[in-house]
């Protein structure tokens, strides 16, 4: 008798225990020291399933660094100016968030592989800025550009629109990497009671009082 063939759920499951376990060991290991084998075993998967769904054990590993990138990504608001301005910090803000607050999400480890990254980036890591982050910094440094009052082709070179939107992100991102030191300082900041509620409401009003100083900043230079 012929085996069944796996149904979508099973293979869907099958790949997301091979890139949990990958991101567990690369982010203990590093990529030269985890080796396939170890993963699929974690993961009691066959080892042939990483040929399968990633082509090989870089393929894997751009992967774990890509999942959690394309996961706040998809949650992002279109940037649209026309967007009541802390409406849209709201959705920007959460998309950020939301891994933190998800015991699910493996962001310790994500957030270990990628600070080895900026320590030592891989061969991978500027074609992933280049494909997933660069169009989204470069849509959001446009929509700061609209709402500040600057032509699209000048908005794309104004460097301290960028610096804008470094900073925007700059407040979530540093959630990422120093939370357990945040916990650490004042126990319950991050991850007690209303912690999500109060640090999404405080982003939005830090990140709305940078956009409109950079608005007051543009006014005053145009008098």
């Amino acid at each position: 008798m012929s085996k069944s063939k796996a149904t979508p759920e099973e293979l869907s499951g099958r790949r997301e225990r091979l890139l949990r376990e990958a991101r567990r060991i690369f982010a203990a290991k590093g990529f030269d020291k985890a080796s396939t084998r170890e993963i699929a075993l974690a993961a009691e998967a066959n080892i042939a399933l990483i040929a399968y769904y990633f082509g090989d054990k870089r393929g894997l590993y751009r992967e774990v660094l890509v999942q959690p990138i394309a996961q706040v990504m998809s949650g992002m608001p279109d940037s649209d100016a026309a967007l009541p301005l802390r409406t849209w910090l709201e959705s920007f803000y959460a998309a950020f968030l939301r891994p933190l607050f998800d015991a699910d999400s493996g962001l310790a480890d994500s957030t270990r592989i990628f600070c080895r990254e900026m320590i030592s980036p891989s061969p991978d890591w500027a074609g992933i800025c280049a494909e997933h982050i660069a169009p989204q910094h470069f849509a959001l440094v446009l929509m700061l550009g609209e709402r500040c009052g600057v032509a699209e082709e000048d908005a794309r070179q104004d460097a301290e629109l960028h610096q804008l939107a470094f900073a925007l992100i700059a407040l979530a991102h540093d959630y990422w990497l120093s939370s357990n030191d945040m916990e650490g300082l004042l126990p319950g900041v991050v991850r007690g009671a209303g912690a999500y509620e109060r640090t999404l409401k405080r982003l939005v009003t830090f990140g709305q009082a940078m956009i409109e100083a950079e608005q007051a900043l543009r006014k005053g230079s145009r008098k």
